[in-house]
C-alpha cells in the first residue's frame, strides 16, 4: 500500500469536491457583494487575493509538509475547520472596517485599511488552499482523480454561486455559503473513519463548533456598509433624513436594483439653460449602488416637455416620424422623448430581465406603463447581440448605453468591457439603418475632453471601415453639458446641413462639426476650453486632426488614451496612458497620482504587489530549507513547468471569459459557461489521462500540441463559427460555449497531474513547492491578463498563453530522471 492510501477512499474525493465548490463559490459571491458595497474594479482584487491565499498555502506546505504529514487526519481536519469558521468571521469583520476607497491614494490610514480588508478576505482562501494542496500532496498517487474532483467541484461552485445570487441579497451570500463547507468536513470525517480514535475529542469539538457556526451564518443579518461615495449611500442618508423613500429592492446575478423616490432628485438629460419648464417628478433607479437612470412618474408625453430642450432631441428634428431603436434604455425617459417627437415605432433593447419586469409590473402605475404602449416593443436581450442578429431596419439608432455623464477622473469603470461601444458595433449598427438613417450618442463633456473624442474616433473609424468618407457622414454639436454625435448612413447633403444648423441654433447648441465647417467662423455660445488663442474648442480641434491624413499624431499627443475600442479590446472606459504621466506630474504637482485612472492603477498596483509576493514566497522555501532542496535535481524544470502552466491556464481562461461575453450577451453567463467548461472538462481530462499507456513526458507533449493547435483554430475561425449560432436562445448559446471549449479544456487537465507524476518518481520533495509555484503563477497572471488585454488585445493574450504551454512542453526534455 502506498504511503497515505490508508485514508484514501470515495469520501476523500467527495470532501475535496465540496471544498472546491465552496472556494470558487465564495470567490464569486464576494465579487457580487463587493460590486454593491464598493466598486467593480475591486472585484479583481478578490480574484487575486484568493489566488494569493492559495499561493501562500503552497509555501506553508513546502516549509512544513513533513510535520503535517505525520498527523495528516488531525491537520487536514483542523484546516477544514479553520476554513469553515473563517468565512463568516473574516467577512463580518471586514464589513466593520471604515474603508473609504476614494481616499486610499490620499491617506496612509485608508491604505492600511485596504490592506487589512484584503488580508481578511485572503484568510479563508489560505485555509481552503491548505486543504486542497495538502490532500493533493499527501495522496500524490491519486492526484489525477483528486485534481479532477477539484476542477469539477470548482466548475460546480461557479454554477451554484449563480443560483444563490438569484435567491439572496448580495450582502447575505458570503454567509449562506458557509454550511456547504460543513459537507466537506463531514465527508472527510467519514473518510478517515475510526482509524484516528486518538483525535476523537478534538474532532468532536471541531464538528460541534462547525455546526454551530454554520447555523449562525445562515440566520445572522450582516451589516450593510456601502461606500460613502456611492449613490446608494447618499439615498440611504436622505432616507434617514426623511428626504427620500425606498420603493423597492431586487437582486440577481447581474446586479442589485434599488429604486428611490426623492424630491431632491432631478435629471434632465442635459437640457440646456434655455429650458422654460421644470423636470417632472421622477424615481432614481440604481444598479449596484450607482444611478443607472431616472424614471419619470408621468402618464402622458405632454408632461415631459423638458425633453424638448435636450441634445438627444436633435436627431428627431432631422427625421420625419422615425422608427427608433433604443439600445440599452433603462428607465423609459428616451421612450417618452421618442413619443413626444412623433416616432412611428420604438424598439427598446435591455439586457436585464429583472429591470424590464420591474418597470412593466412593479412600477407600471408610477410611469412604467410607457413600456406597454402599442407603439413600443421591449426586447430582453443584450443590445450588441440584438444588432448582430436582427433583420429589422431603423431610421434612428440611439446608443443609450453610452449616454451618461462623462466617466469620472477616478476611472472606476476603466476595467469594464463594453461590446456596444466599439467600432465593430457601430459598423453593425450602420448596416441596420435605412437610407437616410442616423446613429446618435450624447455624452457629458469633460475638461479636457476624452469620452466625446473617443466616441468621435469610434464613429470615424467605423465609417472608414464601412468604405465611407468619414467627413461626409459626421455631425457634432453640443451645449455646455454634453455633446451629441451623429453618424449618417448616407453622405450629408446641403439640405441636411442647413436643417442641422437651424435646429442646433433653436436648441442653442454650438456646432462642432459638419462637412465644410470653417473653424474661423465658429462663435461659441456655450464656451468651453480650447487651444490657446483659438475661438473653437478642443473637441473641434480633435475632429479636424482625427479626419486628417495623420490621426496617429493626435492619438500620440493627446493626454488621454482615446483610440477607438474594438471587439479585440472593448475597453471604452479605459483612458489611461503611460506616456502622459509626466504631463500629470507637471500639471497637478504632488496630487498627480490621485488624478490618474483609479481602476487601471489599482489593477497595476495589485499585479505588482502580487508579483513581488509571488516571487518572495516561491523563493522562501528554497532559502529556508536550502539543505533539503539543494540536493534536488529538478528545481529549474519544476519552476518553469508549473509557473508556465499556471500562467497559461489563467491567460486562456480569463481571455475566453471576455471573448464569449459578446456571444452570450452577459459577462455573468460568460464566466459561468467558461469556468464550467474549462474546470469540469479539465477535471475529466485529469482523471482520464492516468489510464493512458504513455509516460508523463509524452502526455505533456501531446497535450501542448493539442492545446496550441485548438487555440490557434479558435483564433482563426471562432467568430465565424459563433455567428452561426448567434440567433439561438441563451440556453443553447450557453451549451455551444461549453461544447466549443470542451476539447481544449480536456487537454488542459493533463498538464498538472503529469508534472506531479514526474516529481513523484524523481524528486518528490519538490511537490509542495510545485503547488506553491502553480498557485503564485495564477496569482500574477489574473490581473496581468486584464492589463495585457487592455493594452494589446485578446488575440495577443491567447498567443501568450499558447507560448506558456509551448515553453512548458519544451521543459519536458529538461527533467532529470531517477532518484
Amino acid at each position: 500500500m502506498t504511503q497515505g492510501n490508508q485514508f484514501y477512499n470515495y469520501w476523500t474525493v467527495v470532501s475535496i469536491f465540496f471544498i472546491s465548490i465552496v472556494v470558487i463559490g465564495l470567490q464569486l459571491v464576494l465579487m457580487r457583494s463587493i460590486s454593491v458595497s464598493h466598486y467593480y474594479h475591486f472585484t479583481y482584487m478578490v480574484i487575486s487575493t484568493a489566488l494569493l491565499g492559495f499561493g501562500i498555502s503552497g509555501t506553508v506546505l513546502a516549509l512544513w509538509f513533513e510535520r503535517f504529514r505525520k498527523n495528516f487526519p488531525f491537520w487536514n481536519l483542523l484546516f477544514l475547520f479553520l476554513f469553515l469558521t473563517s468565512i463568516p468571521l473574516t467577512y463580518l469583520t471586514a464589513q466593520q472596517l471604515p474603508l473609504d476607497t476614494q481616499y486610499v491614494l490620499y491617506s496612509r490610514h485608508q491604505l492600511f485599511l485596504l490592506i487589512a480588508y484584503n488580508f481578511l478576505m485572503m484568510i479563508p482562501f489560505l485555509f481552503g488552499g491548505l486543504v486542497i494542496s495538502f490532500m493533493l500532496a499527501y495522496f500524490k498517487k491519486e492526484v489525477p482523480v483528486l485534481y479532477g474532483a477539484n476542477l469539477i467541484g470548482s466548475g460546480a461552485g461557479g454554477i451554484s454561486a449563480l443560483g444563490l445570487m438569484m435567491l439572496l441579497p448580495a450582502q447575505q451570500l458570503p454567509l449562506i455559503i458557509t454550511p456547504l463547507s460543513l459537507l466537506a468536513l463531514i465527508a472527510f470525517l467519514i473518510s478517515i473513519g475510526r482509524k484516528t480514535s486518538r483525535y476523537s475529542i478534538q474532532a468532536g469539538i471541531m464538528t460541534v463548533l462547525a455546526v454551530a457556526v454554520s447555523i449562525t451564518a445562515t440566520v445572522i443579518t450582516p451589516p450593510i456598509n456601502i461606500d460613502p461615495y456611492k449613490d446608494l449611500s447618499h439615498f440611504r442618508q436622505l432616507e434617514l433624513q426623511g428626504d427620500a423613500e425606498s420603493i423597492l429592492t431586487r437582486f440577481g446575478p447581474r446586479s442589485q436594483i434599488d429604486v428611490f423616490q426623492s424630491p431632491t432628485f432631478h435629471y434632465t438629460l442635459f437640457a440646456g439653460p434655455h429650458a422654460i419648464t421644470m423636470p417632472p417628478p421622477q424615481l432614481a433607479i440604481l444598479m449596484d449602488g450607482q444611478i443607472a437612470a431616472p424614471m419619470f412618474t408621468i402618464d402622458d408625453p405632454s408632461e415631459a416637455e423638458i425633453l424638448d430642450f435636450t441634445p438627444q432631441s436633435l436627431p428627431y428634428r432631422l427625421l420625419d416620424r422615425p422608427q427608433v431603436l433604443l439600445l440599452g434604455e433603462t428607465g423609459g425617459i428616451n421612450v417618452w422623448l421618442a413619443k413626444r417627437m412623433g416616432a412611428k415605432k420604438v424598439t427598446v433593447v435591455q439586457t436585464n430581465p429583472q429591470l424590464i419586469n420591474l418597470i412593466h409590473e412593479d412600477l407600471a402605475d408610477l410611469g412604467g406603463g410607457i413600456y406597454s404602449d402599442d407603439q413600443v416593443e421591449v426586447i430582453n436581450m443584450d443590445p450588441r447581440l440584438y444588432i448582430e442578429q436582427t433583420a429589422s431596419s431603423y431610421d434612428l439608432i440611439q446608443f443609450v448605453t453610452g449616454e451618461a455623464i462623462a466617466s469620472g477622473s477616478g476611472g472606476l469603470q476603466g476595467l469594464n468591457e463594453d461590446y456596444l461601444l466599439t467600432t465593430d458595433a457601430v459598423i453593425t449598427a450602420l448596416d441596420l439603418l435605412n437610407e437616410n438613417g442616423l446613429i446618435s450618442i450624447t455624452r457629458g463633456i469633460q475638461s479636457p475632453p476624452r469620452d466625446n473624442i473617443k466616441l468621435i474616433s469610434m464613429f470615424i473609424d467605423a465609417a472608414i471601415s464601412s468604405g465611407k468618407e468619414a467627413d461626409q457622414h459626421l455631425l457634432v454639436s453640443r451645449n455646455y453639458l454634453a455633446a451629441n454625435i451623429l453618424l449618417s448612413k448616407s453622405p450629408v447633403d446641403l439640405a441636411l446641413i442647413s436643417q442641422f444648423y437651424e435646429k442646433s441654433s433653436d436648441l442653442q447648441l454650438d456646432i462642432e462639426y459638419y462637412r465644410g465647417i470653417a473653424s474661423e467662423d465658429i462663435d461659441q455660445i456655450n464656451r468651453i476650453e480650447g487651444p490657446d488663442g483659438a475661438n473653437y474648442s478642443y473637441i473641434h480641434q480633435a475632429i479636424l486632426e482625427l479626419l486628417s491624413d495623420d490621426p496617429g499624431r493626435f492619438y500620440d499627443d493627446w493626454v488621454y488614451h482615446v483610440r477607438s475600442p474594438t471587439d479585440n479590446s472593448p475597453y471604452f472606459h479605459d483612458f489611461f496612458k503611460w506616456s502622459s504621466l509626466e504631463n500629470f506630474r507637471e500639471t497637478y504637482g504632488e496630487h498627480w497620482f490621485q488624478r490618474l485612472e483609479l481602476g487601471y492603477i489599482v489593477l497595476v498596483i495589485t499585479f505588482l504587489q502580487l508579483a513581488i509576493s509571488a516571487f518572495l514566497f516561491v523563493l522562501l522555501p528554497i532559502l529556508i530549507r536550502f539543505r533539503l532542496y539543494s540536493r534536488s535535481k529538478n528545481k529549474l524544470p519544476t519552476l518553469i513547468h508549473f509557473f508556465m502552466i499556471g500562467t497559461g491556464f489563467m491567460f486562456l481562461e480569463i481571455t475566453f471569459i471576455q471573448i464569449f461575453t459578446r456571444f452570450l450577451g452577459d459577462p455573468i453567463f460568460s464566466a459561468a459557461a467558461v469556468i464550467c467548461s474549462i474546470l469540469i472538462f479539465s477535471g475529466f481530462g485529469s482523471m482520464y489521462q492516468q489510464n493512458l499507456k504513455y509516460d508523463s513526458f509524452k502526455r505533456i507533449r501531446i497535450a501542448v500540441i493539442v492545446i496550441c493547435s485548438i487555440s490557434l483554430v479558435y483564433l482563426l475561425i471562432l467568430n465565424p463559427v459563433l455567428s452561426l449560432f448567434i440567433g439561438l436562445g441563451t440556453f443553447w448559446r450557453f451549451m455551444v460555449t461549453v461544447l466549443l471549449l470542451l476539447p481544449v479544456s480536456f487537454f488542459l487537465g493533463w498538464m498538472f497531474p503529469s508534472g506531479i507524476d514526474i516529481l513523484d518518481k524523481n524528486s518528490d520533495e519538490l511537490i509542495p513547492w510545485a503547488l506553491a509555484i502553480d498557485s503564485f503563477a495564477s496569482v500574477s497572471a489574473a490581473p496581468l491578463a486584464i492589463i495585457l488585454s487592455m493594452s494589446f488585445g485578446f488575440t495577443n493574450v491567447i498567443l501568450l498563453g499558447m507560448g506558456c504551454y509551448i515553453l512548458a512542453g519544451l521543459t519536458s526534455w529538461l527533467w532529470v530522471q531517477g532518484s
